[in-house]
């Protein structure tokens, strides 16, 4: 069996500008919360939690990589200027128990599973899960669909499927790529809803500087376009296995759910319209 790994960042507040609210909530989640805190959420968690599909590319069937094949709803954008899409990243491990049952060992999908199912299946998970956790921890959850309106207020939960390259740039994950990394790296953004939109992510330029292949190679067809992450929502990583189990994405979405408690407790004005 696969040992999970998840890697934990938890950089910004909702109702702060970036620079201010990197470092107090940086500072808040210094020690990674426990599971258990998600029973006990804020007086202001009443507010609605939407949960919308997170994004996962799959390989086209022309073998095109340029886009892409989202497996459900886009997430992200690519309209953010690039001077104000990266930041540099510490990183934290939460911990967590195993948890018993036979979910510890069962795959999301199964071998004979196409890559768009595979996706559909594990973007169908993810948020089912979330929203279990959520409910769980006393939450009102909401589950946003493709092509539903975006409601006017109550927090968004999104997120985006990448992965590094051999250089180490963030890249979308193209599931069916023939990709070598093992891992995906599971990017989570928290809005609040009565303010203006903002994009996860955006979409690098290939010509940027550092971003060619190295003289004398072709681009490498295995992985989507490189990414910046944007630093106007909060956002958390995470790293999940290429093939992971149910207990393992539970576990994510109760990490999610917790780290959603701390910042709400540790900004109480954090969905104040």
């Amino acid at each position: 069996m696969k040992t999970p790994h998840f890697v934990l960042l938890v950089l910004l507040s909702l109702n702060c500008s970036p620079a201010s609210s990197a470092r107090q909530f940086a500072h808040s989640s210094s020690a990674p919360p426990r599971e258990q805190a998600t029973s006990a959420p804020p007086a202001n968690s009443k507010v609605v939690v939407h949960v919308s599909d997170f994004e996962l590319h799959v390989m086209s069937s022309s073998g095109s990589t340029a886009v892409g094949v989202p497996a459900s709803s886009e997430a992200g954008s690519s309209n953010v200027p690039a001077s104000n899409a990266s930041r540099p990243i510490s990183i934290t491990t939460p911990q967590s128990g195993t948890a018993a049952g036979s979910n510890a060992r069962r795959s999301i999908w199964q071998e004979t599973d196409l890559p768009q199912t595979r996706a559909s299946k594990l973007v169908d998970f993810m948020s089912t899960s979330l929203l279990r956790a959520l409910e769980k921890a006393g939450y009102t959850a909401r589950h946003l669909k493709v092509g539903e309106a975006r409601p006017a207020r109550g927090v968004l939960l999104r997120g985006v499927f990448a992965e590094p390259d051999e250089q180490n740039h963030i890249r979308l994950a193209l599931l069916g790529s023939g990709s070598p990394a093992s891992q995906f790296l599971l990017y989570l953004g928290v809005q609040n809803l009565a303010r203006p939109d903002q994009p996860l992510y955006e979409i690098a330029n290939p010509n940027a500087p550092g971003l060619q292949p190295p003289e004398g190679k072709t681009p490498d067809s295995r992985y989507g376009p490189v990414i910046t992450v944007t630093s106007y929502a909060p956002v958390a990583k995470f790293a999940m296995d290429k093939d992971p189990t149910e207990e393992q994405v539970q576990k994510i979405a109760s990490n999610i759910v917790a780290s959603l408690t701390a910042l709400l407790s540790a900004n109480p004005a954090a969905i104040a319209e």
